[in-house]
């Protein structure tokens, strides 16, 4: 009898193990990294205004063409050139947590003093068109970079020609505390 009475309480012991709820615990699946969560929106309106657009970890380049956005062998925008930046300053206005780095480039003809000119005001009439969209000063920064970082060989027509642009690089925004002393 006390053989039955064990192996029945033995009995519904598993039974009642094998019955109770197990708790659940859901990871929640990582949230997307600064970057992955601007790329698609990001690349989409790029290839809608003729930009290319790269990604390099945590950082979003876009490649504006000097050809076809500005006048030749000057720095002022074209009115077709104004269309394209205004939506992509739209689009970064919505997002304050971006930096905006805005760097000029040029071919390697001409001196090397009107190359860093030309590059400088290049990225200045970018700016301003982001400005005039939105964008706070605070966020950005500008450098001309001149014939220093060629895309491609400045031989040949093509090569002058990839050469010659205006990037916008995005990184994360993250403001900077200065402390003043006593």
């Amino acid at each position: 009898m006390n053989t039955i009475k064990s192996l029945m309480l033995g009995s519904l012991v598993l039974l009642g193990a094998c019955s109770a709820k197990q708790e659940v615990t859901h990871i929640p699946a990582p949230a997307p990294s600064w970057a992955e969560s601007r790329i698609t929106n990001l690349t989409t309106l790029a290839t809608q205004q003729g930009y290319e657009i790269e990604r390099e970890g945590e950082q979003i380049r876009l490649l504006i063409p000097v050809d076809g956005n500005f006048h030749p062998k000057r720095t002022l925008l074209l009115p077709k050139g104004l269309v394209p930046l205004s939506k992509i300053a739209q689009a970064l206005k919505a997002d304050g947590a971006s930096r905006v780095h805005v760097i000029g480039h040029s071919d390697s003809d001409g001196s090397d003093e009107l190359n860093k000119k030309l590059s400088m005001e290049r990225a200045q009439a970018v700016a301003s068109v982001l400005r005039l969209g939105g964008i706070e000063r605070h966020r950005m920064h500008l450098q001309a970079m001149a014939d220093l970082a060629p895309r491609a060989d400045n031989s040949t027509y093509t090569g002058r020609k990839l050469n010659r642009r205006v990037e916008i690089i995005l990184t994360p925004y993250q403001p900077t505390a200065v402390a003043l002393a006593d």
